[in-house]
């Protein structure tokens, strides 16, 4: 039975951005830091806590500099130590409100920037606590600026909440239709649109990431209905696609999570399953036949059979080519020698033969 991820796994998927925030927090910090260091050196401008204000700009840079890094490197965090980061240099920004002018502060303009980090980068049920942390820090020049109530500053800490609240809402949704929109153009690029399994493209590039992985016993399953073509010949060819619909259906009650079932061509499926190893692949075989056999099939259509090849990493090969090559000549070697599509397969070599 295919396993369900874990609600972490599913959510680090979803918001697998890579690098993007790690690129788009340099930019933020090092932006506010040139541009912060350029705002000091204005007329007007408060330089009551200039070298507070000052090592903020550099600690800033710094951060900007080593999100780039991170970046660059392709270091991506998962989702949930990066709401513990993004929380956790919070109190830098209600430090940096301080030592630029409390509530006159001219960094506040620049707080939206990472109201919309939050909101694009983190789902909602992240999102929603750091937009209200972020609120709380805002709001901080009230405990000690007293100024604050003379410049109206809680109406605007109110309208900064407002702000923060429907830009995360507005950015969710936009989110959620990217994703929903990604996932689809996905689906169409890898899936095989008859049956759902995946297609020869996607099988190539996921049989080539399993073996260059490095796993061990990474089985390959290759199989073909015996006589298929009397189905089409005789029924026609959309009772033929509804035969393979249903295989695929009954193929997937077996296939696990990490495994990849794919459409080839025609009748005939492949599937990788990484880790399995020779006594798994007869496992998976006897289970494949099994559900195939027991394959609700349309009205007017007997039980279909299916016949098998496979091949183990690294056992019978290295590479792709290699495994597809071995799994082919057990395929053939079990039709052409007449052996039923239900016997053992025995995981031993069978002598090589020629493929017309």
């Amino acid at each position: 039975m295919r396993s369900r991820a874990k609600p972490s796994e599913r959510l680090d998927h979803a918001y697998g951005d890579g690098a993007l925030p790690d690129l788009v927090s340099g930019a933020m910090w090092t932006a506010t830091a040139i541009f912060g260091l350029a705002a000091l050196a204005l007329p007007g401008t408060t330089r009551v806590h200039l070298v507070s204000a000052l090592a903020v700009a550099a600690f800033a840079l710094a951060w900007g500099c080593g999100s780039f890094w991170l970046g660059a490197r392709g270091r991506t965090m998962s989702i949930g130590l990066r709401a513990v980061v993004t929380g956790g240099v919070m109190p830098l920004v209600a430090f940096a409100l301080w030592a630029t002018g409390g509530s006159g502060s001219f960094v506040q303009p620049v707080l939206l920037l990472t109201v919309l980090f939050i909101a694009y980068f983190f789902p909602q049920r992240l999102a929603g606590p750091l937009s209200a942390l972020y609120v709380l820090c805002y709001s901080t020049p009230l405990l000690y600026d007293d100024r604050a109530l003379d410049a109206g500053y809680p109406a605007r800490v109110l309208m900064f909440a407002v702000a923060v609240t429907c830009a995360t809402g507005a950015m969710a949704v936009l989110k959620r239709r990217l994703l929903r929109a990604e996932a689809t153009q996905r689906e169409m690029a890898e899936r095989d649109p008859l049956t759902g399994v995946h297609n020869r493209r996607s099988f190539d590039r996921a049989l080539a990431h399993a073996l260059r992985g490095g796993t061990d016993g990474v089985a390959l399953v290759v199989f073909d209905f015996n006589d298929f073509k009397l189905i089409n010949d005789q029924h026609g060819h959309p009772v033929g696609d509804t035969v393979l619909r249903a295989v695929a259906n009954a193929c997937r009650q077996v296939v696990r999570e990490a495994d990849c079932l794919a459409r080839i061509g025609g009748d005939e499926f492949a599937l990788i399953a990484p880790g399995a190893g020779p006594e798994g692949v007869e496992r998976l075989v006897a289970a494949l036949d099994d559900v195939i056999s027991r394959a609700e099939m349309p009205a007017g259509v007997e039980q279909v059979e299916a016949t098998f090849g496979w091949a183990v990493s690294p056992h019978d090969g290295i590479d792709s080519k290699e495994l597809f090559r071995m799994a082919d000549e057990r395929l053939m070697e079990r039709k052409r020698g007449g052996r039923s599509p239900r016997g053992p397969i025995g995981l031993t070599h069978p002598q090589p033969v020629a493929v017309t």
